[in-house]
Order: structure tokens, then C-alpha cells, then sequence
């Protein structure tokens, strides 16, 4: 690969629904706990958590050869 060749990359997430759910039911119970006041510490928690889980891949170009059918034309009249 040329130094000059665009690379291209896609962001996966490896978090779980599992994982949501648990966090998100204890996050609950803590603003209840607290009265709402850890409603932001739970915003910034569960935004880092969604970066934290989140890698970058490169994503392998194939090469992919076009495929043109070319269909042979009945002459006019026939």
C-alpha cells in the first residue's frame, strides 16, 4: 500500500445490551437514592463508557472486479 492511499476506518462498539441494562438499573436506583442529584455524574459516566467501548478498525479493501454483461442486440425488423 502507497504511502498516498486513502485509508478507510469504522468505529465498532463492543458494548452489550447486557451491559446497558445493568448500568442503567443501578444508575436508577442511585437517583432515587439521591434525589436526582446524580443525574450528571450518570450523563458523563455512561458517555464515557460509550467511548471507552468503542474501537476504530481499518477496514480491508478488496478489489473488486466489475462485472458488465453485455446482451446482444436483435437487429430492428426481425
Amino acid at each position: 500500500m502507497s504511502e498516498w492511499t486513502q485509508r478507510k476506518y469504522k468505529l465498532v462498539s463492543t458494548l452489550g445490551f447486557g451491559d446497558v441494562l445493568v448500568q442503567s438499573l443501578i444508575w436508577l436506583v442511585l437517583i432515587a437514592i439521591t434525589l436526582g442529584i446524580a443525574v450528571p455524574f450518570f450523563a458523563y459516566y455512561f458517555f464515557r463508557l460509550l467511548i471507552n467501548t468503542t474501537e476504530i478498525h481499518e477496514v480491508i479493501a478488496q478489489r473488486v472486479e466489475p462485472q458488465i454483461r453485455v446482451e446482444p442486440q436483435m437487429p430492428a425488423g426481425s
